[in-house]
């Protein structure tokens, strides 16, 4: 065995690592070349493997590379290139014609065949993350410039309420020069009272349409003047009027305010009862000091404002999450289709005692329990399928109310209210029936002394340029479904979480925490808002708006009928990269007479079909997988064979995907984790639809 062969055999374990591995001996002889670095270059190990490197890449002549390389073959320590500092190693072009970012270190490694060293290479792709160091410092500098920028427009500010008040002050002056011209200028009094009253109506009627409110104070902290904002303002925060001392705004005293706005531009305050308002509060000194120094206060009612930015939060917090749910979601349902698939082989396939049989039964209901709950999850990050289709509301909400009244105690009386009319919307009826009986329970839970549960319909449009109803909300039509109880209500620290997946203020073992939240995820995948009116002790509003759409006549599909399948030895193909899964379906097959076929990805799934294409009936093969994945495999073969029958499995829930399957000739797709009877019916579909 010579040299190059005993390198490849060392060295083999190295050959699919996901990283370029290269060999060289002293004189720069390629020993070993791995499929990384094939695939990266488009150099086959053939062509380069026995020649010296540098006849490839000219450029590693250079002493930069040289020089330590020669350090290596002495068994010197390892050595780093960085494509930054040093250049390209093995120069590599992206799919936008770029040089792929590498990072190589290389390693002396004792011959296999003399006392001498070898140099391994080991080459890493570092493009996405030199690519995300760079985001990140952008956003970082992004960052810096708006803080200076602001605290410059603040400097601005200040120094414009500076010359502000030194033109209230000037003004002052000028009006008490002019009020001692008067006294000794009786000829001018007149038309000098006259334009006296313009200005002031002038100053009355701005100060009245100013959109917040304006008060006066005297150097006491006597009301002298307000608007009519002012005035409302001020009896929610206090008692005091025009014509009385202000000593205190919302529990706090007026002296202490006015230090605190020494230091903060505006001051926040809460008040109202029942219902709470935020104010924030600016006052400024004007005047002179002594008796005729005063003091301007401007106050604004921010609760909407406050409630629009938490609202903001809440969704950025909640779209965060679901993102988070969703990535998981896929290996659990690849998880839960092992377990569910192998314990329903056991129960079918295997005689067991009655106890053992319930085990495993209840193992398999566990695993159903997990698939929901999955499900559940989905819903809320908005990413598991539904098949949508128009439905008319009002009819759904009289079935529905007949149907939850056998979850609801007599004691709750339900009703439901609507406006004359029709109230169509794309939907998913079961996603839909979900909604309402999760809030439906949640009133009752909130009930347990009994009251009244009412949902109404009515509808609804937004105008263009008109506030909606909710952030974010588009112009156009809705159907607005409410449920209102007369419940307990909800506290307020609770409120901003109650769509937060597992959260829940039952006791433990009386539920998972994903009802409100799956709540959310479907309203959000049916393009609709949801808002929440609650107040503690008198009960809660869960408002709805749906998208409306034109009423379509749903098509009746035929129900398909077949005979109990007998494989008779047809061929099927099954790829899925996941083994248990793969081997459970294969079991499952060859039990019912199939001859089954197994590869565990793409690629290896067009070596096994081009061998036994001619016994091969159909493809059931999974869509996200390494090497090649189950769309590219799929259009590669109808490319070939129109005729075969493809079955997907896919963790991933489909949306809009189903167009890419559909052109790649796929038309029936079952999601994981299904079970044994289903993988069997949809097989049984798709091979009778052949004959």
């Amino acid at each position: 065995m010579n040299e190059i062969d005993l390198a490849s055999q060392h060295f083999s374990i190295l050959d699919h690592v996901p990283v370029g591995v290269l060999l060289l001996k002293h004189d720069h002889t390629v020993l070993f070349w791995n499929s990384c670095l094939e695939d990266w270059t488009g150099l086959p190990r053939t062509s380069i493997i026995g020649t010296d490197i540098r006849g490839h890449f000219p450029h590693l002549h250079a002493p930069k590379f040289s020089d330590r390389l020669r350090d290596i073959f002495e068994g010197g320590p390892p050595t780093i290139f960085s494509a930054q500092i040093h250049g390209q190693l093995i120069p590599v072009k992206l799919w936008n014609g770029q040089l792929q970012i590498q990072q190589s270190t290389v390693t002396a490694t004792p011959s296999l065949v003399d006392r001498g060293y070898y140099a391994l290479f080991s080459v890493q792709d570092v493009t996405d993350l030199t690519q995300r160091i760079h985001d990140f410092r952008v956003m970082r500098d992004q960052a810096r410039a708006e803080v200076t920028k602001r605290k410059r427009i603040e400097g601005e500010l200040l120094n414009a309420q500076g010359e502000l008040e030194e033109k209230i002050r000037e003004r002052t002056a000028d009006l008490v020069a002019v009020n001692n011209r008067l006294q000794t200028e009786i000829a001018e009094r007149e038309h000098a009272e006259e334009e006296l009253k313009k200005l002031l109506s002038t100053l009355n009627t701005l100060v009245e349409h100013i959109p917040e409110g304006v008060v006066l104070l005297d150097a006491e902290y006597r009301i002298i003047l307000s608007n009519t904002i002012g005035k409302e303002y001020l009896g929610t925060l206090s008692s005091a009027g025009v014509g009385d001392i202000l000593s205190h705004i919302s529990g706090m005293p007026v002296r202490e305010l006015f230090r605190e706005a020494q230091t903060n531009v505006w001051l926040e305050l809460t008040a109202g009862s029942p219902v709470q308002r935020t104010y924030k509060i600016g006052g400024s000194v004007i005047g002179q000091a002594g008796a005729d120094e005063g003091t301007v206060l401007v106050i604004k009612d921010v609760t909407e404002e406050k409630n629009l930015q938490e609202g903001m939060q809440t969704q950025e917090r909640l779209a965060a999450v679901g993102q988070l749910a969703a990535g998981i979601a896929h290996d659990f349902n690849n998880t839960l289709t092992g377990i569910i698939g192998f314990t329903e082989v056991i129960l079918s396939e295997t005689p067991l005692a009655a106890a053992d049989r319930e085990i495993l039964e209840a193992v398999r209901q566990s695993g159903l329990r997990a698939a929901y709950l999955i499900r559940q999850i989905l819903d809320f990050s908005r990413k598991s399928s539904s098949e949508l289709k128009p439905i008319e509301l009002y009819a759904f909400l009289k079935e529905f109310s007949k149907f939850i009244r056998r979850t609801i105690p007599e004691n709750i009386n339900i009703s439901l209210v609507c406006d004359p009319g029709e109230y169509f919307v794309r939907a998913d009826p079961a996603k839909i029936q979900q909604v309402l009986t999760n809030i439906a329970l949640n009133a009752r839970d909130a009930m347990p002394k009994g009251g009244k549960l009412t949902f109404s319909l009515f509808n609804r449009t937004v105008l263009h340029g008109e506030n909606p109803p909710l952030p974010d909300m588009p112009e156009g039509d809705w159907v607005v479904l409410s449920a209102t109880d007369t419940g307990c209500g909800i506290p307020s620290e609770i409120l901003p979480h109650i769509f937060e997946p597992f959260f829940t203020t039952k006791e433990m073992g009386s539920g998972t925490g994903l009802g409100l939240s799956q709540v959310y995820g479907i309203v959000k995948q049916h393009s609709g808002f949801i808002d929440v009116r609650t107040e503690t002790g008198s009960g809660s509003v869960f408002t709805i708006y749906l998208p409306v759409c034109p009423a379509v006549e749903p098509a009746t599909v035929p129900e398909f009928h077949y005979e109990p399948l007998d494989g008779k030895n047809a061929g099927i193909l099954v790829v899925e990269d996941y083994e248990a899964i793969r081997t459970m379906i294969r079991r499952t097959l060859t039990k019912l007479n199939f001859t089954v076929f197994t590869a565990e990805n793409g690629k290896d799934a067009l070596q096994v079909y081009e061998k036994n294409k001619a016994s091969i009936r159909l493809i059931i093969t999974d869509l996200v997988m390494p090497e090649l994945d189950g769309i590219g495999l799929c259009k590669i073969i109808k490319a070939n064979n129109p005729s075969i029958k493809i079955l997907a499995i896919s963790g991933y829930p489909l949306g809009s995907e189903w167009k890419d399957l559909y052109h790649a000739g796929i038309t029936e797709c079952i999601q994981k984790p299904f079970e044994r009877n289903t993988l069997i019916r949809t097989v049984c579909d798709l091979l009778m639809k052949d004959n």
